[in-house]
């Protein structure tokens, strides 16, 4: 796992845990916590479209607990399984799509080009960033490797909706528009995102190589 997802779930597990086992002990499963995650990230594209971007950004943050504690409480309540893990793994992926979702039709509504490239391209990168992994391990390499994971584009998004209206520029600039903070942290989530899928491409084929060649 990368290190900034080791050195995030450390810092807290001491808040976690003790929640996902009063959680157990009331009757609240794993796959509760997913849907109602997947519900709370509905209500932040819901924040999106309709130009909510700094209460959309604590919202996701909010959401983001839920994505935490279904693993905390999966593990407390022993119940561990790999249909629960699909099931989080398909939600995540809708949870993201989504807010992206949200994103195009804010950029759309607001004509503003540059924000609809930028969410396309992160929308393709967390895709395939997702995808190579699962492909990888399908075929028995685990792949774990790359910068812009899960959690990171959470936090990341998360502070450029927070951030949204905090003007860089003295006007809205024709590049960046009126929220130039979420357009920069898209541009990064777009760049990244992509160089991470790459990255667990190459590293998965060399493996796979490497396998087939031992």
């Amino acid at each position: 796992m990368f290190e900034f997802e080791r050195w995030g779930r450390r810092i807290i597990a001491p808040v976690v845990d003790p929640i996902a086992r009063l959680l157990v002990a009331i009757g609240i499963t794993a796959n509760m916590l997913t849907v109602l995650g997947f519900f709370g990230n509905v209500f932040v594209a819901f924040l999106i479209v309709q130009g909510r971007l700094v209460a959309a950004g604590l919202v996701m943050l909010l959401a983001g607990v839920f994505d935490m504690l279904d693993g905390a409480v999966a593990r407390e309540g022993k119940k561990s399984d790999r249909s629960g893990a699909l099931l989080d793994s398909v939600m995540d992926r809708y949870s993201e799509s989504v807010i992206f979702l949200g994103l195009l039709t804010h950029f759309f509504k607001t004509g503003h080009f540059l924000g609809v490239a930028l969410t396309f391209m992160s929308i393709i990168g967390s895709l395939l960033v997702s995808y190579i992994r699962a492909r990888a391990e399908g075929l028995n390499i685990e792949c774990r490797v790359g910068l812009m994971q899960r959690s990171e584009r959470i936090v990341l998004l998360s502070i450029g909706l927070m951030l949204s209206h905090w003007q860089i520029f003295r006007a809205p600039s024709p590049v960046f528009g009126s929220t130039p903070v979420l357009v920069l942290v898209l541009g990064i989530l777009a760049v990244f995102s992509n160089l991470t899928a790459v990255h667990r491409l190459i590293f998965s084929y060399a493996e796979l190589h490497r396998v087939h060649r031992s």
